[in-house]
């Protein structure tokens, strides 16, 4: 999510700066002052107008996440909410779906939590968790609140490090998906920025990926530079009877014209299960 690299660094560090010295009542004095967006009818506060806009193309313009349901009131597994962006869009196709949502940052939880709150939205739970293989408290690498690559591995930030930008950490807790899949599943969309190879293992070897319908899927190819693991991604897939379709973004792979091995791309999956 959010590849555009020219950050401005004066901003996001002040931001940073909140985030880190802030007492809670102090941030919850800078979230109230956080401007309002308005989309398919929504309200959305935010903290980043350009990130605000970029999400609004991505999920609304380009329709990322439309899928096709049998019925109006589809169960979603919303897989990283950042400022909830993509369960409004849920909303507005599927009005009665029921979302269960899952964001880790807890800053940008609250904001999260506001945007829901704010517009009336109905069947919808939100856990302040990060998904991953294992349960219990671990670090969370960012650099302001409802940044689209936080993650829980610190190399997901080196590009913008590079650049100059100041990160922090905080500890998230961790938690299964698996906990949370106790009947078949219509949509899942998944955005965990690097976390997806392990929460999709975990949920197959607990048997409950085959409950799941439909998914789009936003795997992070070369977090980490060294390891290629994407086949083993699709193969989990194939061996739990989903077929796919992927597409990429090639600048990232040539963003000079040239090959490059340090990027991480992002690479869009639709799965669907065959037997559906």
């Amino acid at each position: 999510m959010y590849q555009n690299e020219f950050v401005k660094p004066i901003k996001r560090f002040f931001l940073t700066i909140i985030c880190c010295l802030a007492t809670d009542t102090a941030w919850a004095d800078f979230a109230s002052t956080l401007p309002l967006g308005t989309v398919a009818g929504y309200q959305v506060k935010y903290y980043d107008r350009e990130l605000f806009h970029y999400l609004v193309n991505e999920i609304f313009t380009q329709k990322t996440y439309f899928f096709e349901s049998p019925t109006d009131a589809p169960l979603i597994l919303d897989c990283g909410n950042n400022i909830g962006m993509s369960i409004l869009y849920f909303k507005s196709i599927y009005p009665k779906a029921t979302i269960i949502g899952f964001e880790p940052g807890r800053k940008t939880f609250e904001i999260l939590q506001e945007n829901i709150k704010h517009n009336k939205l109905e069947n919808v739970t939100l856990h302040n968790k990060a998904l991953t293989n294992k349960e219990g408290f671990m670090n969370f690498y960012t650099f302001a609140p409802g940044e689209g690559r936080s993650s829980l591995f610190e190399e997901r930030l080196d590009a913008i490090k590079r650049a100059g930008v100041k990160t922090y950490t905080e500890e998230v807790e961790g938690d299964l998906l698996s906990k949370y899949i106790n009947q078949e599943i219509d949509f899942m969309k998944m955005d965990i920025e690097g976390a997806e190879f392990d929460v999709i293992e975990e949920i197959a070897s607990k048997g409950k990926l085959r409950f799941i319908k439909q998914m789009i899927i936003e795997y992070h190819h070369h977090v980490k530079e060294q390891e290629d693991e994407f086949s083993k991604f699709l193969k989990i897939l194939e061996d739990n009877g989903y077929g796919y379709q992927i597409t990429a973004n090639s600048k990232k792979v040539f963003p000079h014209g040239k090959p490059s091995r340090n990027h991480c791309q992002d690479i869009l999956i639709y799965a669907y299960r065959k037997n559906v």
